[in-house]
């Protein structure tokens, strides 16, 4: 994603008496000083919010005291859904081989553009089914990798329940700089909370983590390490290996040197019974732009 700090606004407004009555994109367009076909697109892609519900309908009336926010992130460039990346399905369970840079879930800004957004519209999925498509997992944006996307509330709360006991992943990091060591048990604990940047940070009074890494190739200063997660907090894996002095290459956020993408991939992923009735397991190889 190719955009600046300056690109993101988040604002907050009331609609006047002098508005009232006004269509949301009329009113979008004078309260925050868009063109009409700007505010259109802010409502298409659904980071417009009437009274703390994402609203999507241009002509919505409104009503003096409604409560108004747009989030809008300009020059942003979306990494487009291949249907190649759907690695394999048995509705209402649906596989994905995610693409660095592409948004996992819905972002404040955005909706329309998303995964779950993509994949429905892919596959054609019924309304309901659509509107329930939600991520049984998480990866980051700049992640790429296996991950699971279930449109039955039930199946999701279902598999979530069991992951840590059912759910066994595996991954790929290239660092830089390469790490002493071949191989490591890093347990590590980390805080429960971010910083103003938005990063987590080891800490003894934080939550137990355990993740398991080994060096599979060196060249020169970088390595490519094979990772096995044991506990599942948010940036376990980039808060682990910057802690260690050895940053994912790409992971500006904690430390790594600036590069094209992330190199953090989810290689390979089982789940065991009960979370599905049988064993499965899947692999995928990171896409085209894994150049180390």
């Amino acid at each position: 994603m190719s955009s600046s700090q300056n690109d993101y606004q988040d604002i907050n407004v009331t609609v006047a008496a002098e508005h009232a009555g006004n269509r949301l994109d009329q009113a979008l367009a004078s309260c925050f000083s868009l063109s009409r076909r700007r505010a259109r697109k802010a409502i298409d892609e659904g980071g417009v919010y009437l009274n703390r519900k994402r609203c999507r309908t241009a002509g919505r009336t409104l009503k003096a005291g409604d409560k108004l926010r747009l989030v809008i992130l300009e020059n942003e460039t979306l990494t487009p859904f291949d249907p190649a990346q759907l690695v394999w399905q048995q509705p209402p369970l649906y596989l994905i081989n995610k693409r660095s840079g592409q948004y996992a879930q819905e972002a404040l800004h955005r909706s329309r553009g998303t995964l779950p957004d993509e994949i429905a519209r892919h596959l054609q999925l019924h309304p309901k089914d659509a509107e329930n498509l939600r991520p049984v997992h998480r990866l980051d944006k700049g992640t790429s990798g296996l991950m699971l996307f279930a449109s039955d509330p039930r199946v999701l709360n279902h598999i979530q329940s069991l992951w840590k006991t059912s759910a066994f992943k595996r991954y790929l990091a290239v660092t830089e700089p390469a790490p002493e060591w071949d191989e490591q048990r890093i347990t590590l604990a980390i805080g429960k909370n971010r910083d103003s940047r938005g990063c987590y940070h080891v800490s003894e009074a934080g939550r137990a983590c355990d993740s398991e890494a080994r060096i599979v190739e060196r060249r020169g200063n970088r390595a490519l390490i094979e990772l096995i997660p044991h506990s599942g907090r948010t940036h376990q894996l980039r808060v682990h290996l910057s802690a260690l002095g050895c940053p994912i290459l790409g992971d500006a956020r904690y430390g790594g040197k600036s590069y094209g993408r992330l190199m953090l991939h989810a290689q390979q992923l089982r789940l065991d019974p009960p979370a599905l009735t049988t064993s499965q397991t899947w692999e995928a190889q990171p896409e085209e732009n894994w150049q180390w």
